[in-house]
């Protein structure tokens, strides 16, 4: 007998905001009639967890209420159970992070009640999840990823994001504007199995959806279930060019640049020619090190 939906939520996403929804999130959920429990992430990373815990119990479809950040580490912990196969489990989401870009690409409502409306219809479609292997020396460190992974100036910034997170979705902009002048392009090598190429790059990250950093649209039309990455190389960026594509980041204006390539491959290495790269995705940095991307096809299993 199914156990209805375990639904995980993150009380400070959203700058802590998402807390004062509980109570109604709860009661929108009852009057829909959906058999649900409750559980409250409560640290950083608890997520991985609590997703453990409630495959164990039994449960075979899990909400995530939060943001892409809570989202990615609940889809990590369902790869990471060893319960049943992660294709078997139905994820469903209530969007209240900052960014919300899984949601966007996916056109799932950012209004609570609608979003709880497609969970009850209950319609699945199939998703790729992106992977990152991370060396670093004799360590090698794998992520998960659901939107977008890469290195150059969105790390940069994200390492100063924390401070501007009380501005919800305006967070991201605000912080780009704020600290775009600090950073200083890197020369990275980046390999696929049909191109190589080394630059000096502002931004060079892959994609399996077409929003990141809280609405940026730099991946070109990523298709989410065909096995393929998207790549986006923006090169010998100056602080002109930064300013003058800066909203271009969000209107998808960005490809139009000369200084801006776009590949597709199943696999993607990038190295860096001068230090050790920062890796981040899906809002999060991931570790330091030289970095192999790759596909699982249709591995997740989502309501739309």
């Amino acid at each position: 007998m199914s156990r209805g939906w375990a639904v995980i939520i993150n009380p400070q996403s959203r700058a802590g905001a998402t807390s004062k929804k509980i109570a109604n999130i709860r009661q929108i959920l009852k009057f829909n009639k959906i058999t649900f429990s409750l559980y409250k992430t409560q640290e950083t990373g608890d997520e991985l967890n609590v997703v453990e815990r409630v495959v164990k119990e039994g449960f075979k479809k899990i909400v995530c209420v939060g943001g892409d950040g809570t989202l990615q580490k609940i889809i990590a912990g369902i790869q990471l159970q060893k319960a049943c196969s992660p294709k078997e489990i139905i994820v469903g989401i209530i969007p209240l992070g900052t960014g919300n870009d899984w949601a966007k690409s996916i056109e799932i409502p950012l209004d609570i009640d609608r979003a709880i409306k497609k969970i009850k219809q209950g319609k699945t479609k199939k998703r790729d999840l992106g992977v990152v292997l991370i060396s670093k020396k004799n360590e090698i460190k794998k992520r998960y990823f659901i939107n977008y992974s890469g290195v150059g100036f969105d790390a940069f910034m994200l390492n100063r994001l924390r401070s501007y997170k009380w501005l919800g979705k305006y967070a991201y902009l605000v912080c780009s504007i704020a600290n775009f002048w600090f950073y200083k392009n890197s020369w990275i090598s980046v390999k696929g199995s049909k191109f190589s190429m080394s630059k000096k790059v502002f931004l060079c990250g892959v994609g399996v959806s077409k929003y990141t950093g809280g609405g940026m649209q730099i991946i070109k039309n990523p298709a989410g279930n065909n096995g393929l990455l998207n790549l986006t190389v923006a090169y010998d960026f100056t602080k002109i060019d930064i300013i003058k594509n800066f909203f271009n980041l969000f209107n998808g204006s960005i490809f139009n640049d000369r200084k801006v390539l776009t590949m597709i491959d199943d696999e993607i290495k990038i190295s860096s020619k001068n230090g050790v790269l920062t890796c981040h995705g899906d809002g999060e940095i991931f570790g330091s090190g030289n970095l192999t991307f790759f596909v699982l096809k249709e591995q997740i299993t989502h309501i739309y």
